[in-house]
């Protein structure tokens, strides 16, 4: 099997993403790029008038909860690009980047973690389905990002979902390499956390 320089291949299928230890077939090496998601600017730091709502860290199967940079091979395995990873792990960016979403929307929700120790009104409950690059026209071309992320919409006050939704999007790398992989990363999981800022917004205001 053909793949990329920067693909680390790893012997699990995606069926026990979940369940199944990954084992490396190269030796592991320090990764020589950190990569980020872009965070849209927000419209407004100041505003504080509209309800609050917590964003939970996104529940994600094994394979994807690390800061590995996940990528589906063409005959449908788990890889990870062997000289990169993510900032944080991909269930931390994710998080990091709806909320950013929430701030740049300036709407009626301010958006607020956990840890943040506020009486929030309402609870978005995240889990990422999918996050990975998938060489789905074979090894050696451009890859298709595909981001999915389920969503639940809680009410604190009755404990009650005001609603629920899947968000998914898709990019498509420009080229197959590293930085051109990251940036379809970008493009798809902006997608998903701006749709689903403007979801949760209009979910509240019926």
């Amino acid at each position: 099997m053909s793949m990329p320089r920067f693909v680390k291949v790893l012997l699990v299928g995606v069926s026990a993403i979940s369940v199944s230890a990954c084992v490396s077939l190269l030796p592991e090496v320090e990764p020589s790029a950190i990569y980020r998601l872009s965070s849209p600017t927000p419209a407004s730091w100041t505003s504080s008038d509209g309800a609050m709502i917590e964003i939970n860290i996104p529940n994600a199967p094994r394979g994807l909860s690390s800061d590995s940079i996940a990528i589906l091979t063409s005959d449908r395995h788990l890889a990870y690009m062997g000289q990169a990873k993510w900032i944080s792990p991909a269930p931390r960016i994710v998080q990091n980047l709806i909320i950013d979403s929430f701030n740049a929307a300036d709407g009626q929700l301010v958006p607020a973690r956990p840890s943040d120790g506020v009486r929030a009104q309402y609870e978005l409950q995240l889990d990422l389905r999918e996050f990975e690059a998938s060489y789905d026209q074979g090894a050696g071309s451009a890859p298709m990002v595909n981001v999915r992320i389920a969503a639940r919409l809680v009410s604190a006050e009755t404990n009650g979902f005001i609603g629920t939704r899947v968000f998914t999007a898709q990019a498509r790398a420009s080229a197959d390499r590293q930085q051109a992989v990251v940036d379809a990363f970008n493009r798809a999981a902006g997608d998903a956390a701006r749709n689903m800022a403007n979801w949760s917004s209009e979910m509240v205001s019926r």
